[in-house]
C-alpha cells in the first residue's frame, strides 16, 4: 500500500467522526462574533481601512486562540479513533509500513488545518457581505483589500503552528487518555501566550507554545521569520521522534 492509499483510508475514517463539522464550526466562530458585533455596535474601530482591519482582526484572534485550540483538539482526538475502536493492532498488521501510517495520519490533520484556514476566511467574507447588506451605510466594499497581506498572515499562522501540531500529534498517539494531551496543551498555550504578551521574554522565540502570539507583540514581530523556521525545525524533529517511538512500540489494542 502506498502513502496515497493510506491517506485515503485515514480520510474515510474521519467521515465517521464529527471532525469535519468540528472544523467548520471552529472556523465560523470569529466571523460570527464579528457579524454580531458589527450589527450591534458598528465599525468605529475600523472605519479608516475596514476590510484590511477586519481580516487582521481575524488573523489575530484565530492565530492567538482559536487556531491553536483547534490544532490541540484535532491532533489529540483523531489518533483516538484507533484507541476507541481498538484497531491499532489491525492497523499495524495491515500491508503498509509504519511510516505510511504516520504520514497519512499527519497529512489528514493538515488537510483539516488547511480547511479551517480557508473556511474561516470564506466565512469572514460572507459575514462582511451580510453586514453590508443589512447596513449599506457601512460601505465596506468601497475600500480595497490587500489580498497579499491576508495570504501572508494565513501562511504565518499555519507555519508557526507546525511545531505545536507535531507535538500534539505525538501526544495524541502516545496517550490512550485524551485528557492528558489536551490539558498539557491548554496549560502550555496559556504559559506561552503570557510569555509573549505579558513578560515579552526573548525565550518565546524557542518555546513552541509562544509562537502563535509572536505576531501580536510589536517587540517580537521582527523575529517572525526566525520563529517560523524554528517551528519547522521542531516539527521535523518531533515527527522523527514520533516515528521511532511508534516503530519501537507494540500496540496490541
Amino acid at each position: 500500500m502506498n502513502t496515497l492509499i493510506s491517506l485515503r483510508s485515514e480520510i474515510l475514517k474521519t467521515k465517521r467522526t464529527a471532525s469535519l463539522y468540528f472544523t467548520l464550526i471552529g472556523a465560523a466562530v470569529v466571523p460570527v462574533v464579528f457579524l454580531l458585533n458589527v450589527l450591534g455596535d458598528g465599525l468605529d474601530s475600523t472605519k479608516k481601512d475596514p476590510l484590511n482591519a477586519i481580516f487582521k482582526l481575524l488573523a489575530d484572534m484565530n492565530g492567538l486562540a482559536f487556531f491553536p485550540w483547534f490544532i490541540i483538539l484535532i491532533c489529540t482526538l483523531l489518533p483516538q479513533i484507533e484507541y476507541r475502536n481498538n484497531t491499532w493492532k489491525q492497523v499495524f498488521t495491515s500491508p503498509q509500513p509504519k511510516v505510511n501510517v504516520l504520514t497519512a495520519k499527519f497529512a489528514t490533520i493538515h488537510l483539516l488545518m488547511l480547511l479551517f484556514l480557508v473556511s474561516t476566511h470564506l466565512f469572514m467574507f460572507l459575514a462582511i457581505v451580510l453586514a453590508n447588506l443589512v447596513d449599506p451605510t457601512l460601505g465596506l466594499f468601497k475600500h480595497s483589500l490587500n489580498g497579499q497581506t491576508v495570504l501572508i498572515n494565513a501562511a504565518n499562522s499555519y507555519v508557526t503552528m507546525l511545531a505545536l501540531c507535531a507535538i500534539h500529534f505525538w501526544l495524541g498517539i502516545r496517550f490512550r487518555n485524551f485528557i492528558v494531551p489536551i490539558a498539557v496543551g491548554l496549560a502550555l498555550w496559556l504559559a506561552g501566550t503570557l510569555l509573549v504578551l505579558e513578560y515579552k521574554s526573548s525565550t518565546a522565540y524557542y518555546f513552541p507554545y509562544s509562537f502563535q502570539a509572536i505576531s501580536l507583540s510589536p517587540k517580537h514581530q521582527p523575529h517572525l521569520n526566525q520563529v517560523a523556521w524554528t517551528s519547522v525545525g521542531y516539527a521535523v524533529l518531533v515527527l522523527l521522534l514520533c516515528f521511532f517511538d511508534l516503530r519501537s512500540r507494540r500496540m496490541t489494542t
